[in-house]
């Protein structure tokens, strides 16, 4: 089997309701009844878009019930959203038992939107969760696919993250970036996600436009690296603690115009927040 073989073997396929749901939402004018009765044949689905409505965020005056009435309160973009990502991470929570990793997962989603709430960015909080959840996604699959794929990850804890994904490149063909980018874009998540996933070794060049991404992939990896800065001081999970955490912060900073004095402040309150 060729190496490009086993890249595609890696990327688990698309649950059927998932390609149903984007054949809906491919229409400009989607029948929501329908996206209804398909969301309402999956428990997790109907219990996420039910969750997430009555969650403070939305500030519901009275719980929703209906599905139906949830989906049309949160409309289609935000539907579609919730149903590739709880897709997703249902399936890569198939690979095996990974606690710790979707802990960690779930820290740099909660402290990407809280980062973003004390930032002026002109983001989507659904892309930000998103990539918070995703941005590793490639790791469960290595893992399933490669019997000693955690002991490279042990060996290569001081490496940074580009000689890390060469190490995976030389040693397997493809890196976990590339993996979780790939299913990303198969997945229908927008390519600038995809994106995102796929170029975290590449942050310098991307955040000095030495790469051609859409501004929201540059966006979204610097914020990803301060709440991965954040989530590292905060507590340590089981993760690739990329040994260049330090400087790629500082091109974060840089590229958000931010102070070490602003991000210090803003690091020691999160913190506070979490404890």
């Amino acid at each position: 089997m060729t190496h490009q073989d086993g890249f595609r073997s890696l990327i688990p396929p698309q649950p059927e309701i998932l390609l149903q749901l984007a054949e809906l939402f491919k229409q400009e004018e989607s029948d929501l009844r329908q996206v209804g009765q398909l969301i309402k044949q999956d428990v997790a689905l109907y219990a996420v878009v039910l969750k997430t409505i009555n969650s403070p965020y939305y500030g519901m005056k009275a719980a929703v019930t209906s599905v139906d009435h949830a989906i049309n309160l949160l409309g289609r973009d935000q539907v579609f959203n919730l149903v590739r990502l709880t897709l997703m991470r249902n399936t890569l929570k198939q690979t095996g038992r990974m606690e710790r990793f979707w802990d960690t997962a779930k820290d740099v989603s909660d402290l990407s939107l809280r980062l973003f709430s004390r930032l002026s960015l002109s983001l989507n909080r659904d892309d930000i969760y998103a990539l918070g959840m995703l941005h590793d996604c490639g790791l469960p699959l290595m893992i399933q696919a490669f019997p000693d794929f955690k002991d490279t990850l042990r060996a290569s804890s001081c490496y940074n993250s580009a000689s890390l994904e060469a190490l995976q490149r030389q040693k397997y063909g493809f890196s976990h970036y590339q993996v979780g980018s790939r299913m990303a874009e198969r997945w229908f998540l927008p390519q600038y996600l995809a994106d995102s996933i796929r170029h975290q070794p590449q942050l310098e060049d991307v955040l000095s436009d030495r790469i051609n991404v859409d501004e929201r992939t540059r966006d979204l990896l610097a914020l990803l690296t301060l709440a991965q800065d954040i989530s590292a001081e905060f507590r340590y999970y089981w993760r690739i603690q990329p040994s260049d955490l330090a400087p790629r912060v500082r091109e974060a900073l840089a590229f958000l115009a931010l102070t070490d004095y602003d991000y210090l402040n803003i690091k020691e309150s999160l913190i506070d927040e979490l404890n």
